[in-house]
């Protein structure tokens, strides 16, 4: 060995002990971050949290039970820009690998196929069982740099040092839960394509035509709601400021601009040739019966007494299309579409271009309707890029 060499040798021996370099490092303790560090089998790792504390959204998720998986995992379920990548990551994490996960906490099935647990803190429990991962909290990320191939961490607080960046840094719905956009604005440092974060799974907001619906306030009913070649099926909710519900926020992920389109009647025929009034007709709650007769100004009559005109205002109620003004934005949020584009990436959601740079969790332009979607992905995300650290250990 030439003295060179020797000198480089004991340069890079001596900075490895001065400076603590980690195998792997997290920016994120959420529902992605930390199941990955409870899957992977190197205990040379550290999650940096720019929170006082650790997985705040999971924490509130499906109102405090957490609805961590669901019986329909697959990828037409979901949003993305890469289907043939995504329908590989959920096939290798799928629905029975999630329960076989937590078999050992407390949880029940609804709606015959969404999983919920007890408690989301049961589900905390489960994932950071064991894990053995460094966490430091209150670590904003400010600045990433790599140098012969290691990356450079600077926080608010101090300097870290890695082999392999993971960023589970998640979007920007719930902006008080402490959230953060690091991901893409690291993204858009090294070069790597991205859509900006927009909300999804959140209500829309009414036009002036639409206004007759904030009476409508607290009420409640099964419609069927199309987007493009979108349909769901399940409850609409009238607020005094939007329509929202399950069926409207699985809507929302497939809304751009445009119109929407809901079947008021969930399927069900209005039958002109009777005798019974309108509201009295159990096609709609008779609060709403009222709110719509009075918008369009027609009367409540029998059936069989409208006429054809008053009929096809009536039939609108099978297919009432029109466009949302909007939606109540990242604070009424439950995720974010847009992130770092999959095609950007190999299938072990490393970076194409920077060897050791990893997106996994909500920070990717992967969104799923509701019902548990979401979380599931951010757990199967982690689980594969965990078996591709594994690899070395197995």
């Amino acid at each position: 060995m030439n003295l060179l060499k020797l000198f480089s040798y004991f340069t890079s021996f001596f900075k490895d002990i001065i400076i603590k370099v980690f195998d792997i490092l997290v920016i994120g303790a959420g529902a992605s971050g930390l199941f990955l560090a409870n899957q992977v089998k190197n205990t040379n790792i550290a999650i940096l949290e720019q929170n006082e504390s650790i997985a705040k959204k999971l924490l509130i998720s499906g109102g405090n039970k957490c609805n961590f998986s669901n019986d329909n995992i697959n990828k037409n379920n979901y949003l993305c820009d890469d289907y043939e990548f995504l329908d590989e990551v959920l096939k290798s994490f799928d629905t029975k690998k999630s329960l076989e996960f937590f078999s050992q906490i407390p949880f029940v099935k609804i709606r015959k196929q969404q999983y919920f647990a007890r408690s989301s803190k049961d589900v905390l429990m489960q994932i950071t069982k064991n894990i053995k991962a460094k966490i430091f909290l209150n670590q904003k990320v400010l600045q990433v740099s790599k140098q012969n191939d290691i990356y450079k961490i600077n926080t608010n607080k101090a300097e870290f040092f890695a082999k392999n960046l993971v960023f589970a840094s998640g979007a920007i719905s719930f902006s008080e839960l402490g959230v953060s956009d690091i991901a893409l604005n690291i993204a858009k440092e090294f070069n790597i394509k991205y859509l900006d974060f927009s909300p999804a799974l959140v209500p829309f907001t009414l036009q002036k035509d639409e206004f007759f619906m904030k009476n409508l306030s607290g009420i409640s009913l099964d419609v069927i709601m199309k987007v493009n070649d979108k349909s769901f099926c399940n409850s609409l909710l009238f607020t005094h400021k939007s329509i929202s519900g399950p069926a409207v926020l699985s809507a929302s992920l497939f809304w751009k601009k445009g119109k929407i389109s809901i079947d008021f009647l969930n399927s069900k025929k209005i039958d002109f040739k009777s005798n019974t009034s309108f509201i009295n007709s159990s096609l709609l709650a008779k609060n709403m019966a009222k709110e719509f007769l009075k918008a369009f100004n027609l009367e409540n009559k029998a059936l069989n007494k409208y006429t054809k005109d008053e009929q096809d205002i009536l039939k609108r109620l099978s297919d009432y299309s029109f466009a949302p003004a909007g939606t109540l934005g990242f604070n009424k949020a439950e995720i974010c579409k847009g992130g770092i584009l999959l095609k950007e990436l190999n299938t072990n959601f490393e970076s194409k271009a920077h060897k050791g740079l990893f997106f996994i969790g909500e920070c990717l332009n992967v969104g799923g309707i509701l019902g548990g979607f979401n979380i599931h992905f951010a757990f199967a995300s982690a689980f594969v890029l965990a078996k591709y650290f594994n690899k070395d250990y197995i």
